[in-house]
C-alpha cells in the first residue's frame, strides 16, 4: 500500500456515507475529549450504514484487531465470515486490502484514519474510540467510491 492511499489528513470531498459516519463520530465527542468513548457507540443509530460497517476491539501489546461485527456488503465483498476473527488472520482483499495497517495507524496517532483503494473503487474511514485507558474500540466505515 503506498503512503498516497492511507492518511490521516482526511479528504475535503469525503465520501457521503464515510461523511455520516464521521458526523456520527463526532456527535459522540463529549467535552474537550479527542475521541469518543467506546461505550457510546451504538451502531442502530446508523441503520442506513449497517452494512457497510465494523467495529473491532483493539487488544494491545501485541497491537491486533478483532471484528466484533461487520455489515452484510463487506462480508460478502471480502468473502469472509469476519466476526470473530483477527484483521491479520484473514486476506487483505477488498474492501480490506491494508486494513490492519489502517487500524495500527488509527490507534497510534488517535485520530481518524482515511484510506482510498488504488483502483478508487473504494473508500475506508477508521475512527478510534477509548475505553479502559487506551483506545478500545475501532469504527470502521467503507464506502464505494466508482
Amino acid at each position: 500500500m503506498t503512503s498516497a492511499a492511507l492518511t490521516t489528513s482526511l479528504p475535503d470531498d469525503l465520501e457521503p456515507d464515510l461523511a455520516k459516519a464521521l458526523a456520527y463520530w463526532k456527535d459522540l465527542l463529549r467535552g474537550e475529549n479527542p475521541m469518543p468513548f467506546s461505550d457510546d457507540v451504538d451502531l442502530s443509530q446508523l441503520p442506513e450504514l449497517s452494512s457497510n460497517l465494523m467495529l473491532l476491539t483493539a487488544f494491545e501489546n501485541p497491537d491486533r484487531f478483532r471484528f466484533e461485527t461487520a455489515g452484510e456488503k463487506i462480508v460478502q465483498e471480502s468473502r469472509v465470515p469476519l466476526a470473530g476473527e483477527f484483521s491479520d488472520e484473514i486476506p487483505q482483499n477488498a474492501p480490506l486490502e491494508g486494513f490492519t495497517e489502517q487500524c495500527l495507524m488509527t490507534v497510534s496517532q488517535r485520530a481518524p484514519t482515511y484510506f482510498r483503494s488504488p483502483s478508487g473503487s473504494y473508500a475506508r474511514l477508521v475512527l478510534p474510540t477509548w475505553g479502559e485507558g487506551h483506545v478500545l474500540l475501532l469504527l470502521a466505515a467503507v464506502a464505494k467510491t466508482s
